[in-house]
């Protein structure tokens, strides 16, 4: 490895990301080492597929030829695919011609980086643009999740929806420098926000009144209302989608992150498109906490341009973002995985309650779990909650997770494909409701076979 030089094409590994097809280019001025350590080599790689760029330490680079094989199978998403083509067809030039030299997307756009201090804040510092044209290519540095060192975006983003998830989504976007519109039904929950972020990000988050002053004020909107029917009636009733006179979807883009089902989400692709705008949707998955790291997992489908104009925005707030292709497959997949984790929570719970009965020691059994194959953060996560009984710090409420069970059932029903446990995961989750524990934690759950 340490005959790579300018111009060789590696594969480049990010934490939280898959190896990526690369070439090796040099560096422009001001761009930091993510240390300053001389004894570690590191690389300047362009990223073909997303034109991004990054310092990758010697121990992530491996070279593209032999690994190939290792890398590319199987296919991740199509984002990878196409990334790889793209390497494949430089490689066959280069092997062709060895004096054929890859031409690459020019560093960088913004005008600005973001430089944590000594005591947490982020301060922005000047930087000079290569290409100041080149309005939404993204700058990235090596890191792992939620960087602060991340090129911000210089487009206006809005959040509609200050829950649980959606508040710690509007924190780490202001917090990594964007500028963030925010409303929310109850408008108290805004001011909150405001006042828990602090004086020194006040010119970068504002909140609005009504929905529709947001996305006129917004070149990108992320969704994260508490459910589809919401989402519709905001549509119509503030994004003109019933008059066909209104325009204030022209050019604007919205980003679904409340969980819906794959023909709701293809009805709203539908209708914003109709109007002018165009659509992403990216559905989350994690907790309150994973949230608030910044440790979130976007699974996106639709517009890919969206896709790639919001790459400083995800690497915010998730520790991974995935392209999955049209419209649908995110929430597929979503609601898929929210039926795992209904029935895995249902049977944790049944599995506690039955060490309860037998007299064994609860506490005993989690320190066995903990070290076993079965362990998972999120099933501890969620044990610890049932141990010390609290469910009303909420990391997702039962009400809500049944809805994601109800919606996987209804996938399951339109694929004529039998589901017999997570259909019996949804029944704990129903009973639940009845005893009135809607609003608290899912692992309430538990409270179903412990009476």
């Amino acid at each position: 490895m340490d005959n790579i030089k300018v111009g060789d094409m590696v594969w480049a590994k990010m934490i939280g990301f898959p190896p990526w097809p690369c070439v090796v280019v040099k560096s422009i001025p001001n761009i930091p080492k993510p240390s300053n350590d001389p004894t570690k080599k590191y690389f300047w790689v362009y990223f073909f597929g997303t034109n991004n760029y990054a310092w990758i330490p010697k121990k992530r680079i491996s070279l593209f030829e032999e690994n190939r094989h290792k890398f590319t199978q199987p296919h991740r998403n199509i984002l990878f695919e196409e990334a790889v083509e793209e390497a494949e067809n430089h490689y066959r030039l280069k092997k062709n011609n060895p004096k054929y030299k890859i031409v690459v997307q020019k560093q960088c756009n913004s005008k600005l980086f973001n430089k944590k201090t000594k005591n947490g804040n982020i301060k922005q510092k000047k930087m000079k643009t290569a290409n100041s044209h080149m309005k939404h290519n993204i700058l990235l540095r090596n890191v792992e999740v939620n960087t602060h060192n991340l090129m911000t975006s210089q487009l206006v983003f809005g959040v509609l929806g200050a829950g649980i998830i959606g508040r710690e989504i509007i924190k780490n976007l202001v917090r990594s420098g964007h500028m963030v519109n925010i409303w929310n039904r109850t408008s108290s929950k805004c001011d909150i926000i405001i006042n828990e972020l602090g004086k020194q990000y006040k010119k970068t988050v504002r909140s609005y009144f009504s929905p529709r002053s947001l996305l006129e004020k917004s070149d990108i909107v992320f969704v994260c209302l508490s459910n589809q029917e919401v989402v519709r009636n905001i549509l119509h009733n503030s994004f003109g989608i019933n008059d066909h006179s209104d325009s204030v979807l022209l050019n604007k883009r919205i980003i679904l992150m409340t969980t819906v089902g794959p023909e709701a989400s293809k009805d709203l692709n539908a209708v914003i498109e109709k109007k002018g705008g165009k659509y992403l949707e990216a559905q989350i998955q994690g907790s309150k906490t994973e949230a608030l790291e910044g440790n979130l997992l976007i699974l996106a489908a639709g517009d890919k341009e969206i896709f790639l104009e919001c790459q400083s925005c995800f690497k915010s707030i998730g520790k991974t973002a995935m392209f999955l292709g049209e419209v649908g497959y995110a929430s597929k997949l979503n609601l898929i995985l929210q039926l795992i984790k209904g029935v895995s929570l249902a049977a944790l719970s049944e599995a506690l309650a039955l060490v309860d009965r037998c007299g064994l020691s609860i506490r005993g059994f989690l320190d066995v779990f903990t070290t076993c194959p079965l362990y998972s953060p999120y099933l501890s996560s969620k044990a610890d909650k049932i141990i010390v009984n609290d469910y009303t710090n909420v990391d997702q409420s039962l009400k809500n997770f049944q809805r994601d069970l109800k919606l996987g059932l209804e996938l399951s029903n339109n694929a004529t494909q039998s589901m017999f446990l997570s259909s019996i995961a949804n029944e704990m989750f129903k009973h639940c409701k009845r005893l009135e524990y809607s609003d608290r934690d899912a692992a309430v759950v538990f409270m179903r076979n412990k009476h």
